[in-house]
């Protein structure tokens, strides 16, 4: 216990940023205690990065939030975007009413959407100590685990809470190359186990997607798992509608705009998903989760590192020219020469690309890859070789009209206005019986429609009365439910609802000292009411997890056997109290003081941030 400043990696007291109502945190009372330090722990310690990765910037962490032993807490910064979900102000307050129940206050930041995830580019990790956004339903994410865990390692672009458990690392690599599914599938369930019993994360639930459509206009809205029948995901209802009316010009309502026609250097949201309707991957997925081919037909492992596949024939870009495998072959080049951010999942594990024929392509693959047929594969953007090769700057490039081989051609864009494209008669995806095996009993025949178009409409309100006024077919972003039943009082709107396999992810910045304290984020989690939440608020339109556990159980990968911290806030302060922490005589919550305040320090080095304090064999405080 008695371990030097150095030792432990920590500074000594840094007069501006100390809790306790002096620091920068701005805390605006409490009684803190006069510091008790023992010989050679340090009074206070900073957030600071306390592993060298690769992929942060050491040295300008974006969080600056302290602990001094015996100080108040300063107020925690929780972040959250209003426009992710109807209802994410509330789950905020969900959290706030959380940490005040500890006696911590929160100081609450409504971000742009586009920040939030702006942050999962950005090295130098999250700028507040607690973030929740929505998981987006992209198909790899129900398909295979590990755009969900993998992200946790410290090798990973989207670790921008700067999370590292030993165990779990090991977990995940691991299972990362096993190509045997049995061998995998009992990775992955320890994986969630550890992480789970460790509070890597508050995955408070998966919320049910919630919108309301014309169905006088339109029949064969198709429901699926995270996007609902009208989000943007997957293009399932785009190709299986049917006009019920003469007019055959499908009309969406969004609140959210594109920023170019520049797919493949996209940041992600409703610009990559929109255009993507444009373009083709090597496969597709389900509505069911299931792979099924695309632009590729057939193939998949020939050892343990080299995937060798068949193309489709016949193929035309929009533009008429063919589509063959030297476009593979291009596409996957140009990604990893520029970088293509969007795209690392598929090109990363890629050592070289091979033309075996105008139509068979090979993949020789840097290590064994368990996910390269599901997560890197599948929506895959490959794009035409003969419109890219002469340019300068791809990740600059803005096409006036993008070519792709998809189930819809490029119309017309008005930036923060309007998307428009048109059917493409020859794809595949409008051939009645191909949409039969694909789509089971929701697949539909007929001429279908014949152009979809986007409408930025504004805000919710405007939609909703959109829609009931007939300017608008359908919803595409979720609703709340009491939006959707407004919605759905007008004859011929219609609410839907289906399952989520995206997990609401509330991630806690690991660089800071409060959040490395074990002992506080399994308060934390039992100091969160989800189960109170979804029931109340989300009127039972959610799925709340078995502890914190990203994995849905809608996919064979999940698993329940994990720890639950179940709601109890006696039992949370019972906890903290046994930890060392204090409180004033108004309610807040103060860091440990003297003996406790060593075992605060030792708890949160790096070789024992996953360990509880009897576990460091640390006495009871309380």
């Amino acid at each position: 216990m008695a371990a030097t400043a150095t030792a432990l990696g920590v500074t000594g007291l840094a007069g501006c940023t100390g809790g306790g109502g002096n620091g920068s945190g701005g805390s605006d009372g409490g009684s803190s205690l006069t510091p008790d330090v023992p010989s050679g722990t340090p009074e206070t310690v900073e957030t600071k990065y306390w592993r060298e990765w690769e992929t942060i910037d050491a040295d300008e962490p974006p969080l600056d939030y302290s602990a001094t032993a015996g100080a108040v807490l300063d107020p925690v910064p929780l972040e959250f975007s209003s426009e992710d979900d109807p209802w994410m102000r509330e789950h905020a307050l969900m959290v706030q009413r959380g940490l005040d129940a500890l006696g911590v206050g929160t100081q609450l930041n409504d971000r742009p959407l586009n920040q939030l995830y702006a942050q999962s580019w950005d090295t130098k990790g999250l700028e507040a100590i607690v973030s929740m956004s929505t998981h987006g339903p992209d198909p790899q994410r129900g398909l295979d685990p590990n755009p969900l865990l993998m992200r946790r390692t410290e090798t990973s672009l989207s670790n921008y809470d700067n999370y590292y458990h030993p165990d779990l690392q090991e977990v995940l690599t691991e299972q990362s190359r096993a190509t045997d599914r049995t061998e995998r599938e009992e990775l992955v369930a320890e994986a969630q186990r550890i992480f789970s019993e460790d509070v890597g994360a508050l995955i408070t639930l998966f919320p049910d997607i919630i919108t309301a459509v014309n169905t006088e206009r339109w029949s064969g809205y198709v429901q699926t798992p995270g996007n609902g029948p009208t989000k943007d995901s997957f293009v399932w209802s785009e190709v299986n509608l049917q006009p019920q009316t003469d007019d055959r010009t499908y009309i969406k309502g969004v609140t959210t705009s594109m920023n170019s026609l520049n797919l493949p250097w996209a940041a992600g949201g409703a610009e990559a998903k929109r255009l993507t309707f444009i373009y083709d991957g090597l496969f597709d997925a389900t509505p069911d989760l299931e792979v099924v081919p695309a632009l590729a037909t057939g193939g998949g492992f020939v050892d343990d590192t080299t995937v060798e596949l068949t193309l489709r024939e016949g193929v035309e870009w929009h533009d008429g020219e063919p589509f063959t495998a030297e476009d593979v072959k291009f596409t996957v080049e140009l990604y990893k020469e520029h970088s293509s951010t969007s795209q690392t999942p598929f090109y990363e594990p890629v050592e070289s690309v091979e033309v075996l024929g105008d139509h068979e392509v090979r993949f020789n693959l840097k290590g064994p890859d368990a996910a390269f047929m599901t997560q890197r594969v599948v929506r895959s953007v490959i794009i035409p070789k003969h419109k890219w090769e002469d340019v300068e700057n791809p990740s600059q490039h803005n096409p006036e009209s993008p070519v792709g081989t998809g189930p819809f051609t490029y119309e017309n864009w008005e930036q923060g206005t309007r998307f428009e494209v048109s059917k493409n008669e020859d794809h595949w995806m409008f051939d009645d019986d191909w949409r039969a095996d694909v789509l089971g009993d929701q697949a539909t025949t007929g001429e279908g429609v014949e152009r979809v178009i986007w409408i930025n409409v504004g805000n919710i309100d405007s939609m909703i009365g959109s829609l009931q006024g007939g300017e608008i077919d359908a919803i595409g972003t979720t609703l709340s439910n009491s939006q959707a039943d407004r919605a759905a009082s007008t004859a011929g709107v219609e609410k839907m609802t289906s399952g989520n396999f995206a997990p609401l992810d509330t991630k806690l910045m690991f660089s800071c000292p409060l959040v490395r304290d074990k002992e506080f984020r399994v308060a934390l989690a039992k100091s969160v009411d989800t189960e109170g939440f979804a029931t109340d608020v989300l009127q039972d339109r959610a799925t709340v997890p078995s502890g914190e556990n990203p994995i849905s159980d809608l996919t064979p990968w999940h698993t329940s056997d994990t720890t639950h911290y179940e709601f109890d806030i006696d039992g949370a302060k019972s906890n903290l109290e046994q930890a060392g922490y204090t409180w004033d005589d108004d309610g807040n919550l103060r860091f440990p003081n003297g003996d406790a305040w060593a075992a605060f320090v030792e708890r949160i080095q790096p070789g024992n941030m996953h360990q509880r304090r009897d576990e460091l064999g640390q006495a009871d405080f309380s």
